[in-house]
């Protein structure tokens, strides 16, 4: 069970932003809590961006153009924001705290925390997950057997791991089984288990 820490209407907390376009990219955030629902399964917070945390172009590449749950009532938040007229952070965060009624986020508490230290800490975490996740679709994607005319085609599992190895150096963790368990494949039998529920 995910223990949730509780947080009050204008308290200040740090916050990961996700939409559902695009899960997998998260946007680490201050923000003032502006409003609290407490359902069944987890509080979920409305949020007022004090200060973002990624740089003006990645912000410009990813951010823009994205939709948010804005309020409980589904109401949504678009960055609906010009590209061009914007080349700082700081006037972008100008935006957010000018026209804060607009832009709203909701953002549910298990990507909330106190600290900027333990905001840093989840969101590497989470992005380890994500690289690791993408590392295993690299390799699913490439040692396809219909694909081994192809210009990325690893023949071997063996092969793709001298390959990563390499790739990654001094950033592989020392974990023996690190490269078992990243590339990990179920056979049919445990496949089936898992559609059997």
């Amino acid at each position: 069970m995910i223990k949730h820490k509780l947080y009050t209407k204008g308290e200040k907390i740090y916050a990961l932003l996700s939409n559902k376009r695009f899960p997998n990219i998260l946007f680490p955030v201050r923000a003032i809590i502006y409003d609290v629902k407490f359902d069944d399964t987890m509080p979920r917070y409305m949020l007022k961006i004090d200060k973002l945390y990624d740089d003006i172009d990645f912000l410009k590449r990813y951010f823009f153009g994205l939709t948010f749950d804005g309020n409980f009532e589904g109401k949504q938040t678009k960055i609906n924001l010009s590209r061009k007229e914007y080349s700082t952070i700081s006037e972008l965060e100008r935006v957010f705290s000018e026209k804060w009624e607009s832009y709203m986020f909701v953002v549910d508490s298990i990507f909330c925390v106190k600290t900027q230290y333990e905001l840093n800490e989840l969101f590497k975490n989470l992005q380890d997950f994500f690289i690791e996740k993408h590392l295993k679709e690299l390799y699913e994607l490439s040692n396809r057997s219909f694909y081994s005319k192809g210009q990325y085609y690893y023949h071997t599992r063996d092969e793709f791991i001298i390959a990563l190895k390499k790739f990654l150096d001094v950033r592989k963790p020392d974990r023996k089984d690190y490269f078992d368990k990243l590339l990990y494949r179920p056979d049919s039998v445990e496949l089936d288990k898992i559609d059997k529920g």
